[in-house]
């Protein structure tokens, strides 16, 4: 009894066009990231490098969602911004101060686009 009701689920969950039925869009956590900025003064500095790198993944992840409302000058911008956070990541000892502020920056703009 629990196949047929299983497999009536996956069925309703990939028909396209059913109102209600998608999820809204992710917002972006913004608190959360901003607590793992604050924490990065406190990491090692191989915990600082893994954590400033998991911010990066997870903005570059964002910004194909968000592509459609930003405009090329801001496209250019975020490009810019993330670059300046991987090559600060990448770094053997990496400045925190930098790499917070650009990654405020960054969540800054990306919010006021949401």
């Amino acid at each position: 009894m629990t196949v047929p009701m299983a497999a009536a689920e996956v069925v309703r969950e990939r028909l396209p066009g059913r109102a209600g039925s998608e999820p809204p869009p992710a917002r972006l956590p913004l608190s959360v990231i901003r607590e793992m900025l604050v924490m990065l003064d406190s990491l090692t500095i191989a915990g600082q490098r893994h954590l400033m790198e998991k911010v990066v993944h997870f903005v570059e992840e964002q910004v194909p969602r968000l592509a459609a409302s930003i405009s090329r000058r801001n496209h250019a911008a975020v490009a810019t911004i993330l670059e300046e956070l991987h090559r600060e990541s990448d770094r053997l000892v990496p400045d925190v101060a930098a790499f917070s502020r650009g990654a405020e920056s960054l969540l800054a703009l990306l919010a006021a686009l949401e």
